[in-house]
């Protein structure tokens, strides 16, 4: 890993992938002085399902794996080993097939809930999602800039296209209520500083599980299924696929999901 880090394909790696590696970094601490001879596939995998998945959760065992399968050609390479032990794909973990749709769109009644009860420095990534169906990367980084003719313009991170959005009144009453912040970005925590991926994870976890515990909203909620919600809302309020994969920046096969969970409502009817 040290050595890694001081090669030109490290020093080309775009910001947010830099920080997703370094967190599996962290995690990977505990095995600094394992000779990496010791680092075998059957190790790696009981490594991710006996230590990483009980503590960190399956995301992260995950891509601990990922950020191997990436590391050890590297390895390989500078002849630290010699034969790659994740040369052949391992399996993720993965959901188990019974509950919840994966980022499930969100119900109205849940929408209005969660803005009405969240502090302002959560509820404005919320409404950027739910109202601009912008991923949660673009949300924590989109700046101030963006924001012009009651517009909003950004181009997303991760397919590098421009997208454009209406200023719908529930972002911008939750754009106005934010304390003053000295930062070129919209969203903001509750020192008016920028958000880290980290930070917002951990404060929304917790607001969301707040009110699940209450009874409030239903199970299942994540950022991401914001994009979800919005695509319905779009199809609800009539408008036909090109336009939704237009104002999602998203293929058109992937909008058709969203459409064949839309209960279609006369035109004009939605609330987003």
């Amino acid at each position: 890993i040290d050595a890694c880090h001081g090669t030109p394909a490290w020093a080309a790696l775009r910001p947010k992938t830099r920080v997703s590696y370094e967190r599996a970094i962290a995690i990977l601490e505990p095995l600094r002085d394992m000779p990496l001879i010791a680092l075998n596939r059957s190790t790696i995998i009981r490594l991710r399902d006996e230590k990483i998945f009980p503590r960190h959760g399956r995301w992260m065992a995950n891509y601990v794996v990922t950020f191997l399968g990436i590391l050890l050609p590297f390895c390989r390479d500078y002849d630290f080993i010699k034969d790659n032990p994740l040369a052949e794909r391992v399996k993720k973990i993965r959901k188990p097939r019974e509950g919840l749709v994966q980022n499930r769109a969100w119900t109205e009644e849940e929408c209005r809930i969660v803005l009405e009860k969240a502090p302002p420095h959560i509820r404005v990534p919320i409404a950027l999602a739910m109202c601009a169906g912008l991923r949660k990367a673009d949300v924590l980084t989109v700046t101030k800039a963006a924001i012009a003719g009651g517009m909003i313009t950004v181009t997303t991170a991760k397919r590098e296209k421009e997208i454009s959005a209406l200023i719908h009144p529930l972002l911008a009453d939750a754009i106005k209520a934010l304390p003053a912040s000295d930062a070129v970005q919209i969203a903001v925590n509750s020192h008016g500083q920028p958000w880290s991926e980290t930070g917002f994870n951990s404060s929304w976890s917790k607001f969301r599980n707040s009110l699940r515990s209450q009874g409030l909203i239903g199970p299942g909620l994540t950022i991401h299924g914001l994009r979800h919600t919005l695509g319905t809302r779009l199809k609800e309020a009539g408008a036909d696929d090109g336009m939704i994969a237009d104002i999602l920046g998203t293929p058109f096969r992937v909008t058709i999901r969203a459409a064949r969970n839309s209960r279609k409502k006369p035109r004009g009817s939605s609330s987003i």
